[in-house]
C-alpha cells in the first residue's frame, strides 16, 4: 500500500514522505479457503487502519498518535503495527514494513 503523509519536525519544518507499507501475515492455512486470511480482508483493513487516518495528513498536527513522541518511521511503524493487530484475527499479524523513502525501510515484528 502507498500513501503520503508529513510531519514536523523538531525544528518546525514540515518533510512530506510518500509511504510504502508491506504487511506480512502469518498461521495456519485453512483446508477450507487455502488461506491464513482472504487478502482482501487484509486490504480492506489496511485501507481502513492506515490509508484512511494516515494518507495526505500531517502525523504531528492531524493525528493524536504524535502529540507526545517523535513521529520517526520507527514510532509510526509501531502505531501502525499495534492499529493493524487490534483490527486482525488474533495471532495473524507478522510484519510491518514500512518504507519512507524507496531505499530504507523499518520493520516491527511480533
Amino acid at each position: 500500500m502507498d500513501f503520503s503523509a508529513s510531519h514536523r519536525g523538531a525544528d518546525g519544518k514540515v518533510t512530506g514522505h510518500n509511504y510504502e507499507l508491506e504487511v506480512t501475515i502469518s498461521g495456519p492455512v485453512s483446508p477450507e479457503t487455502g488461506m491464513v486470511l482472504d487478502l482482501k480482508e487484509l486490504k480492506d483493513v489496511m485501507e481502513r487502519e492506515v490509508e484512511a487516518r494516515f494518507d495526505h495528513r500531517s502525523l504531528t498536527d492531524d493525528t493524536p498518535w504524535f502529540k507526545d513522541r517523535p513521529a520517526t518511521p520507527e514510532n509510526f511503524a509501531a502505531v501502525i503495527f499495534e492499529l493493524l493487530e487490534k483490527a486482525l484475527p488474533a495471532g495473524t499479524l507478522y510484519r510491518v514494513r514500512l518504507h519512507p523513502t524507496p531505499d530504507v525501510y523499518v520493520e516491527v515484528t511480533r
